[in-house]
């Protein structure tokens, strides 16, 4: 992807930093599988909490609630949807989401939705793709050359900052945290935040 001219290229995250998704899901998991996963369950590695020792089942349950309303109707961070307007008129704009591709085409329907045209193009890594898809999201982001990565996972992060990008870590969550974050990595509480760092760096 060609960069524009005169624009540094952020990549944006998807769940847990456009929209909620992570309570949704386990609400409805929980409910489905007997099961009593916590908000500490996220990016899971493990099948176990999951009530199954086999990975693809857990994720083939998972892709389950793709299906649900919760998922089709669900709405992104009020706050987002303004501040992904004021960083377009500076930046370049791209998604790099975990999601797999089986739900790209809801996925495309649900930002352009809401937030129009902003984002130029949306890369999935498929993180938890069944078919061996799945692609590095650190790889991405150095081939299209984003310069930096607005995202909820801590190792995303340190992975981007690794590779010379700026990750701004997004969220309080409880799955991030951290007591000391390495260079390169800025932790921003919301989409105030957000808008203050790029403020402060114009």
């Amino acid at each position: 992807m060609p960069k524009a001219a005169n624009k540094s290229i952020i990549a944006v995250d998807i769940d847990e930093v456009l929209m909620p998704h992570f309570q949704d899901l386990i609400e409805w998991y929980n409910q489905k599988y007997n099961t009593r996963l916590t908000l500490k369950n996220n990016h899971p590695t493990d099948p176990i909490p999951w009530g199954t020792t086999d990975y693809n089942e857990a994720i083939r349950r998972v892709q389950g609630f793709f299906e649900t309303s919760e998922f089709k109707h669900s709405q992104p961070f009020m706050e987002s949807i303004e501040a992904i307007k004021i960083l377009n008129a500076k930046h370049e704009l791209v998604i790099v989401t975990g999601r797999d591709n089986i739900i790209e085409e809801s996925t495309n329907s649900w930002i352009n939705k809401h937030y129009g045209k902003a984002f130029s193009k949306t890369y999935f890594t498929a993180r938890y793709s069944l078919e061996g898809r799945s692609k590095d999201k650190a790889d991405i982001l150095i081939d299209i050359k984003a310069e930096y990565l607005i995202d909820d996972a801590l190792h995303n992060c340190v992975a981007a900052a690794k590779n010379g990008l700026t990750a701004l870590l997004f969220g309080d969550y409880v799955w991030n945290r951290a007591k000391n974050l390495p260079q390169g990595v800025v932790r921003v509480k919301g989409w105030q935040e957000v808008l203050e760092y790029f403020n402060g760096r114009s």
